[in-house]
């Protein structure tokens, strides 16, 4: 299992470094770029904003081939269940495709928030849902009515917090590759054989497009990229956060989002001061 690990690893990193710079050259020359828009962009020229193309195509085919070879190596039934993985990619990719309308067309902002809050809906009717407030000395527990609104929301909020550091060189992929890890350590801890290669494998793609991401950044994720790996994460930590106990469970969100939504509510912050 080890080597199919490393072989996920590896190989999404490869992929995700060669398809970066292909979406890369390919945005260039068709001028698919976008001119800087963050307050504090750190770059004065249109770049391209597509990067997420290179992230969900090498995670998808790196995700496949080591589900492929790991069910070779394991012909009577290997520790993987598939249930996680169709029920978060379905609307992971729906995110995808919101992200890549949103940058080649552009989106208002009541349909990206309505279109994930669909996907957040998706999640909770496949099994991925806050139903219980852990705290210290045990859980709070409630209805599927508060807890659809509160899934929809979690969902939201971590898909949007990689969205608004996106733009800062390496800020935003740099955020998910440690929160993409600390999931990997969890779902290893936890036995989840399926969630540490997809979490090995986001982690590998994410890596490969940082070379092209760190300063000076030459491509960004885009609404396509951020979105993806923000709903991917959350997703990620729904499902970690009902295998692990329950202070577990608290910690994984605060290590796992703690620069993306502090940087977000600075983000709302300055906006508010600035008027």
């Amino acid at each position: 299992m080890t080597l199919l690990y490393l072989g996920t690893f590896a190989g999404s990193l490869l992929l995700s470094f060669i398809f970066t710079k292909l979406v890369r050259d390919v945005a260039v020359r068709n001028g698919w770029v976008a001119a800087p828009a963050h307050e504090r962009h750190l770059h004065n020229t249109a770049l391209p904003r597509l990067g997420g193309i290179a992230i969900v195509f090498s995670f998808l085919l790196a995700t496949g081939i080591a589900l492929i070879v790991g069910r070779l190596l394991h012909p009577a039934g290997s520790s993987f269940s598939l249930h996680p993985l169709l029920t978060i990619l379905p609307p992971a990719i729906l995110i995808f495709f919101l992200g890549v309308y949103d940058d080649i067309c552009g989106a208002s902002p009541s349909f990206k928030f309505f279109v994930q809050a669909v996907a957040g809906a998706m999640l909770f009717g496949g099994g991925l849902r806050i139903l219980d407030l852990p705290l210290l000395f045990g859980a709070h527990h409630f209805s599927w009515m508060v807890g659809l609104p509160v899934t929809i929301f979690w969902v939201i909020a971590i898909t949007n917090a990689f969205n608004l550091i996106d733009g800062l060189d390496g800020l935003a992929a740099g955020s998910a590759l440690f929160s993409t890890l600390v999931m990997f350590v969890v779902a290893l801890l936890g036995n989840a054989s399926l969630i540490s290669l997809i979490t090995l494998a986001l982690a590998g793609a994410v890596l490969g497009f940082l070379r092209y991401n760190f300063n000076p950044a030459t491509i960004f994720l885009g609404d396509c990229g951020s979105l993806f790996m923000g709903f991917m994460l959350s997703a990620l930590s729904l499902y970690g956060a009902q295998k692990a106990p329950t202070i577990i469970a608290v910690a994984i969100p605060l290590v796992s989002f703690g620069l993306p939504i502090l940087e977000t509510a600075l983000s709302v912050l300055r906006r508010f001061i600035s008027g």
